[in-house]
Order: structure tokens, then C-alpha cells, then sequence
């Protein structure tokens, strides 16, 4: 009797442990009784709220547009004079629409790496530590490829043993196919279902070429898809990047400052000219950085003279204030940038004139990447300038998607397309219908209150037994293969 009692003792213990480990990591200190460390906050921590806000945005973007055929146009855009008001929706205004502009947050994430790539070697690159400088160029370029790709390994699986075990089954029936889809959703984008073989070696195979491409560095193609994950084009391209930013780290080191930004520019020129945007965008990062290091330098020296000056630190503080007026005004010009649509921009109020002025190498498809980027740009630049403009991007909540950020955008695509879709289609079916707009629209919102939060706790749990492992993998095995340092 006594056994069975500590038997059930342990279990309990066990099954409570268990079920705090699977908790979202900000709930965990409430439920098991002890305080979360508080971690200080990194002076660029608003770079990963930024990027925790643009992974969430894109989500909203795809589970919206799978449902309206409206997310990805411009409010007024008139391509048929017939329908002078097809686009009225309030979500479509600019700015409010960047809650679903996906390509806009691509941006946003390719010029944040660029920065946060670049920023340690540039600072290395301007005091002079060659030797150290060599080191973490090394360090970056070892470990990248199993920052990026590990988790991808890990996310497909899941969607891999999903299919399996019949995860699938019920959302296949929904989306899989194409016409059946378009029959239920009135949605514009249509994402391809993986499909479910009859046996397990059919289905690993075809898991095996759906991720050759994934981890084919040799052919740079421009968009690589994965068949069990659309979403995931972004991965080698992110790599292929982050390689070319490592060899121009590498190769303007020994330039002077001003050398290296003229050359830089002129990469970001070229970029654009011959289609290949998501190069400027790191490109774009790296000189943002370098900006910002010469700002910072600046700033020390101001500091100095201000100690001896106290009739220079009151014209400091006035160019100050000025400054962060200027910059909230350059702000918000990012923020109309960046909601350019990427559908029917040539038909779009202010937009249609900003394509025509878009560099003439980009593709037909791709004109309003350009001014996306400009966006990205003054976005990041501006908020690096002021400190007001950086505190919902360093708040708590941002610092959170931030940290889930990977993990939200490697997710987001399973679960739209199998919890999402179940949730949403029977939310028509058994609660609210789907004959009126109403009824539509309040059966998406119900499907969406439930499908969000499981999405960020599904993502928490693979940030902390997944990503973060990767992160702390890729530094073990770098300790284990390079050769120590001259002197230790």
C-alpha cells in the first residue's frame, strides 16, 4: 500500500512537471511558484521586437488571405471602372493594412539581418581587431547554416509525423483540393496541402525531394519551394544572403569607412537593377549599421564636449528635440512605404505613380519591393534614432515575439492549414453559418480567437526545446571543431 502511495506520488509530480514544461514559457513562474529572472535588456532588443511583431504580422497575413480575396489590394484601387467601390474595406487603408502585408515583412526581416549580421564585425572592422575580426566571420559562417536549417528540419518533420498519424485527414478533405477549397473559402491565396500517401516509405520519399531544395546551396533558385511547407522559400534564400554579407564583411575590412559606404551603396544600386532585392535588403542592413556605429562615436565625442561646454549641451538638446520630430515624420513616410500592395499596385491611389518611378531591372511581379525596401530602410533607421519610437519594439510583448519569432513563421503555415482550417469551417457549419457577410465574417474571428493563441503556444514550445537547442548545438559543435585561439 505504502509503494502504491509513492507511485502515485511520483507520477503526480511527474505528470505536474510535464504539464508546467508544455505551459507558455510566461505563465511557467505563475503556476510552478518561482520568479522569472529578469534579463537585461539589450540596448538593440527592439530589432527582435520588430522582427517578433513583423513574423506575427505575416501569419495574420496568411490566415487572412486565405479567407478574403481583398488583403493583398489597396483601399480604393480600381481596376474596373464599372466597380468604382470594390475596394473599401477599412483593413486595406494604408498603414492599418501592414497587419497582413506578408512582402513587406520579408523586408523588414532581411534588413534586420543584415543589421544584427554585420553589427559585431563592423565593430571590430572600426577599432581595428583584425585578428578577432577574422574569428567571428569564421564563427558566423560555421554556424549559420545550422541556425537556419536545423529548426526547418525539425518543423517539416512535424508536419511529417502529422501526416501520419492523421493529422491531415479532416483538413485535406478541405483544402487540398483546389475547387473544393475555392467552394468553401472566398479566399485568394490557396496553399497546397502536402499529400498523404499510402505508406510510410511512399511518404518519406516524398518528404525527401519536397527537402532537397531546401538544402540546395549550390543552385541559388530564386524561390525554392517545399512541398510541405510553402513558406519556407525565405530559409535558403536568408542563407545564400547571409553568405554573400559575410564575403563583403570580409572583403571592404581593410577599406576606410567612407570607401566601404560609397561601395556599399553602389551594391544596393546594383541590387535592384538586376532583380535580386533580398541582397540589397542585407546589404541595406549592413550599411544601417555602420551609419549607426558612426552616430554612436558622435554621440561619445558630443558627450565629452558637453562636460566642458555647458552653452553646447543646450544647442545639442534642441537638435535633439528637432531630430525626433524629423524622425517621427520619416517614420511614418516608412510605414506608407511599406504598405505598397503587392496585387494591382498599377491601379493603386499614389502608388500606381510610385511604381512607374520603381528601378526598371526589377521583374514585372516585384516593382513594389523597391519602395518595401526604402520602407524597411528609413523604418529601421529611424527607429534606431529614437528612443521613444524603440519602446513598443523593446516592451515586454515585443521582446516575447521576438524571441518566438522563427518559430511562429516556421509554424504558422501547419497550423492555418490544419487547426485553422477545422476550426474556421466548422465554426460555419455548427455555430454561426456562412450565408451572409456577417455570418462569414464572424465565423473567421471566432476560428481566429482560437487558432492565434494555440499558434503562439505551439510556438513557445518549439522556440525552447527546439531553436533554442539549435542555437547552443551549433556553439558546441563550433567549440568542438575549431582550433583554440593563439595564447589559450
Amino acid at each position: 500500500m505504502y509503494e502504491k502511495s509513492n507511485l502515485l506520488r511520483l507520477t503526480g509530480r511527474k505528470m505536474r512537471s510535464v504539464a508546467i514544461a508544455i505551459l507558455p514559457s510566461f505563465l511557467q513562474s505563475f503556476v510552478s511558484g518561482v520568479p522569472s529572472q529578469s534579463a537585461k535588456v539589450s540596448p538593440t532588443a527592439w530589432l527582435d521586437g520588430m522582427r517578433g511583431y513583423a513574423a506575427f504580422f505575416v501569419f495574420l497575413c496568411h490566415f487572412e488571405l486565405a479567407y478574403h480575396r481583398k488583403g493583398a489590394f489597396l483601399y480604393g484601387t480600381v481596376e474596373d471602372p464599372n466597380f468604382p467601390n470594390e475596394n473599401r474595406y477599412l483593413l486595406q487603408l494604408p498603414i492599418i493594412r501592414l497587419i497582413n502585408n506578408g512582402p513587406a515583412m520579408v523586408c523588414i526581416f532581411f534588413v534586420i539581418s543584415g543589421y544584427a549580421l554585420s553589427l559585431k564585425s563592423l565593430k571590430l572592422m572600426r577599432r581595428g581587431s583584425y585578428d578577432q575580426l577574422l574569428h567571428t566571420l569564421a564563427s558566423s559562417t560555421f554556424r549559420r547554416p545550422f541556425r537556419l536549417f536545423l529548426p526547418c528540419i525539425a518543423s517539416t518533420l512535424v508536419i511529417f509525423v502529422a501526416l501520419r498519424i492523421g493529422v491531415f485527414d479532416y483538413p485535406n478533405t478541405i483544402g487540398e483540393v483546389e475547387d473544393v477549397f475555392r467552394s468553401i473559402f472566398l479566399g485568394w491565396a490557396h496553399e497546397p496541402q502536402p499529400h498523404i500517401f499510402p505508406t510510410f516509405r511512399e511518404q518519406a520519399w516524398d518528404y525527401y525531394r519536397a527537402s532537397k531544395g531546401l538544402f540546395d546551396i549550390f543552385t541559388h533558385e530564386r524561390w525554392p519551394a517545399h512541398g510541405y511547407d510553402i513558406h519556407l522559400w525565405t530559409i535558403p534564400v536568408e542563407f545564400r544572403c547571409s553568405l554573400v554579407l559575410f564575403l563583403t564583411l570580409l572583403g571592404l575590412s581593410l577599406m576606410r569607412t567612407r570607401t566601404r559606404l560609397i561601395l556599399l551603396g553602389l551594391f544596393i544600386i546594383c541590387s535592384f537593377q538586376f532583380d535580386v532585392f533580398e541582397l540589397g535588403l542585407f546589404w541595406g542592413g549592413m550599411f544601417l549599421a555602420e551609419l549607426s556605429l558612426i552616430k554612436q562615436d558622435r554621440t561619445e565625442l558630443d558627450g565629452k564636449i558637453e562636460e566642458g561646454l555647458p552653452l553646447f549641451k543646450d544647442k545639442s538638446n534642441e537638435h535633439s528635440r528637432r531630430d525626433k520630430v524629423v524622425s517621427c515624420g520619416v517614420f511614418f513616410i516608412s510605414l506608407l512605404l511599406l504598405s505598397c500592395p503587392p496585387q494591382k499596385t498599377e491601379f493603386a491611389p499614389f502608388y500606381s505613380t510610385l511604381v512607374k518611378w520603381s528601378p526598371p531591372g526589377l521583374g514585372a511581379g516585384e516593382k513594389n519591393r523597391f519602395w518595401e525596401a526604402i520602407g524597411a530602410f528609413l523604418l529601421i533607421w529611424t527607429t534606431n534614432n529614437n528612443t521613444d519610437l524603440q519602446r513598443p519594439f523593446a516592451c515586454a510583448l515585443g521582446r516575447y515575439l521576438g524571441n518566438i519569432s522563427f518559430s511562429i513563421y516556421l509554424l504558422h503555415g501547419f497550423m492555418n492549414r490544419t487547426l485553422g482550417y477545422s476550426v474556421v469551417y466548422n465554426m460555419w457549419q455548427h455555430v454561426t453559418g456562412k450565408e451572409t457577410l456577417v455570418r462569414y465574417e464572424a465565423g473567421f474571428t471566432l476560428g481566429g480567437l482560437i487558432l492565434i493563441p494555440m499558434t503562439i503556444w505551439v510556438s513557445d514550445i518549439f522556440w525552447r526545446y527546439v531553436d533554442v537547442p539549435s542555437v547552443k548545438f551549433a556553439r558546441w559543435l563550433e567549440g568542438q571543431v575549431f582550433a583554440p585561439k593563439a595564447g589559450t
